[in-house]
């Protein structure tokens, strides 16, 4: 339910009054894409962090795909989180940096605990 979550946060940055979820400012994408870029970036981590959650719950066809599933995830995340940077998204990085770590290692134990 967390990796769902962790997809659905993106949908902040659809509101203007949160401030550390702004698609107004970026450092790196030029004020004409800001808006189609983060759209792009928002709606496929979205649904790459759903991927994600169904493969993890072991939805037939997904469950193996995890891996793959969480590099994506969490690489589209983080693209979206450095280019509208603030200070106050380092908590998202490290889940970012979580998610890929884990669907590159592969520890034992995490796919233990997924079989």
């Amino acid at each position: 339910m967390l990796l769902l979550a962790h997809g659905l946060v993106h949908l902040l940055y659809l509101f203007p009054d949160v401030a550390e979820f702004s698609t107004q400012r970026s450092w790196l994408v030029p004020e004409g894409a800001r808006r189609p870029v983060s759209l792009a970036l928002i709606a496929a981590s979205i649904a790459t962090s759903a991927m994600l959650a169904l493969s993890v719950w072991g939805l037939p066809g997904l469950a193996d795909a995890w891996p793959v599933w969480a590099v994506v995830a969490g690489t589209l995340s983080l693209l979206l989180l450095v280019a509208y940077w603030d200070t106050r998204l380092v908590v998202g990085v490290a889940i970012d940096a979580a998610l890929i770590a884990a669907g590159i290692v592969q520890p034992a134990w995490l796919q233990d605990m997924l079989t």
